[in-house]
């Protein structure tokens, strides 16, 4: 295997070939719990100024882009926003601390005193221009346009009522994510992914920088041009009874130029409490994210990281 599954949005969402395609959908989660995602109508210009803003962002001075990090946030957990320099989290225990930095934010809620929500303090335009507005413009398309559709599609698959998704993500809780990966030796440890799903833009670089954990060995997803990568979380492995499975996944980027990741991790509403189908788990959206989030803070990894050898 090459390359993941395709998975048409435009097909799914259509009456004459939903039926068909949410077959391929189940095919794809049951083997892989990862596929690409097509037709999705996510505007190309959108991704492009967004990582063109995010790469002006990351050039900074490493004194201005620090005074942006966790420390200078106010949403709680203060990690879940702003920027984490390189060598600043580690997603798995045994391979010490990534080689990566990051900017993180989330749905913007001004009084917001939750977890995971809140306002979180970007850059303004004169130090980098177009990144906050280019991000949020992005955030704005992928919430409303793929979003519901998809998370509608695999609630579904695991047979939950009607309606269900769309009563527990209104709205979801968001962690969104821009990466850099330094050229020649960026690098993301082991894992799994904590929410229900995760949307991955992955610029169109002739690396093959992401892996998956397919069948006992690393398998490239090479960058699939105008596609989303989509994976199941273990949210969503809890939900459905342990029948589909959060798929381990790495990067290993050995490219000349740096590479921009952008991941939008889907979980529900952050005051749900949740049930699986067959009644066999539950468990409190905001306990499992804050205990995820402390796994990673105290150096034991994301999602079943500690299960991965």
């Amino acid at each position: 295997m090459t390359m993941l599954p395709e998975i048409s949005l435009a097909k799914l969402t259509s009456d004459a070939t939903r039926s068909d395609e949410r077959g391929r959908l189940q095919m794809a989660c049951q083997e892989y719990g990862f596929f690409y995602l097509v037709e999705h109508g996510i505007p190309k210009e959108q991704i492009a100024q967004a990582i063109e803003a995010s790469r002006r962002f990351f050039a900074l001075p490493q004194s201005i882009k620090e005074r942006y990090g966790h420390a200078s946030q106010t949403v709680y957990p203060a990690v879940a926003r702003g920027y984490s320099p390189l060598h600043g989290e580690i997603l798995h225990p045994d391979a010490h601390t990534d080689p990566k930095e990051l900017f993180g934010l989330g749905i913007e809620n001004e009084g917001d005193r939750r977890p995971f929500a809140g306002i979180t303090r970007f850059p303004d335009d004169a130090l980098a221009p177009g990144f906050a507005r280019s991000l949020l413009v992005l955030q704005a398309t992928v919430l409303n346009q793929v979003v519901p559709q998809i998370g509608t599609a695999l609630a579904d698959l695991i047979e939950m009522e009607q309606g269900w998704f769309e009563r527990h993500f209104s709205p979801p809780t968001l962690m969104q994510r821009v990466i850099r990966y330094p050229a020649r030796g960026g690098t993301c440890g082991k894992h799994t992914d904590g929410g229900f799903f995760t949307l991955l833009l992955q610029e169109e670089l002739p690396t093959r920088s992401l892996q998956v954990w397919f069948h006992g060995r690393w398998v490239p997803a090479p960058s699939l041009p105008n596609s989303l990568v989509v994976n199941l979380g273990d949210m969503f492995q809890v939900l459905s009874d342990d029948r589909f499975k959060s798929t381990p996944h790495q990067v290993a980027h050995s490219g000349l130029t740096d590479r921009i990741s952008l991941p939008f991790f889907i979980y529900p509403d952050i005051d749900a409490r949740l049930t699986s189908r067959q009644e066999r788990h539950a468990f409190s959206v905001a306990e499992m994210m804050l205990r995820n989030m402390e796994s990673v803070e105290n150096g034991n990894g994301a999602g079943r990281a500690r299960e991965l050898q």
